[in-house]
């Protein structure tokens, strides 16, 4: 059985035929699981990587995409009319059908949806230490500003790192956070050195630690690019 549905494939088929390809440098490092790291770029990030990541990974995706109603409203209210300057007749005529879409391709990719300021992430930790320990990575776009295209991000979500401590306290062993960073200037994906915890995720400082580290790789700092960070 495919791990991946029908619209998944086709869509990853046809990207991988009309959009440049990017070669993956360091690609030993790919080994499942672990959870991957991509800057956003306004979301040719997914483009830059998704197509070209090899193995089984479940992409973290905002729950509203998930649901064709709640994925509806904002691109009406706000994607289409405020952002793009769209009038209502011409926003309504691509919200529909893209709403659709989005469900069918969540639902094909077997995407996580995270639940953002809600209690209701439990689901999303609860699916995601689900797919680690069934040997499945996890792949996320933690830039809070997700439309930026500057090389370095400079704030990020935190949220992902609690995986760690679920998955700790499951098997005894720190699941590996490994930052991508893809580089469309010479069309490569570098793979960065994994960033593991050495202690506690609730402890500030390690916590610091950890993200600081993700963080200069997602840059694109190649110093960081030796040994496993822990």
């Amino acid at each position: 059985m495919k791990f991946y549905g029908r619209l998944f494939r086709l869509c990853r088929f046809l990207i991988r035929v009309f959009y440049p390809r990017y070669q993956l440098e360091e690609g030993a490092r790919l080994t499942d699981p672990v959870v991957y790291l991509c800057r956003h770029f306004n979301t040719s990030g997914l483009f830059m990587t998704v197509p070209w990541l090899p193995g089984r990974f479940r992409i973290w995706s905002l729950h509203i995409y998930h649901d064709w109603r709640a994925c509806y409203h904002p691109m009406m209210d706000y994607t289409l009319t405020k952002r793009f300057g769209w009038s209502r007749l011409r926003a309504w005529l691509a919200a529909v059908p893209f709403s659709f879409f989005m469900q069918a391709l969540v639902q094909s990719a077997r995407a996580i949806p995270v639940y953002r300021n809600s209690l209701e992430i439990i689901k999303t930790y609860r699916q995601s230490l689900a797919a680690l320990l069934n040997q499945e990575s996890i792949l996320i776009f933690p830039d809070r500003e997700y439309t930026s295209t500057s090389s370095e991000i400079t704030d990020m979500y935190e949220g992902f790192l609690m995986v760690d401590r679920l998955y700790f306290k499951e098997t005894g062993k720190h699941i590996p956070f490994i930052p991508l960073f893809a580089d469309p200037a010479v069309r490569s994906i570098r793979v960065g050195t994994p960033v593991l915890f050495s202690g506690d995720v609730r402890d500030p400082q390690e916590r610091r630690r950890v993200l600081e580290a993700i963080r200069i790789q997602l840059s694109g700092d190649r110093a960081s690019s030796g040994p496993a960070t822990r």
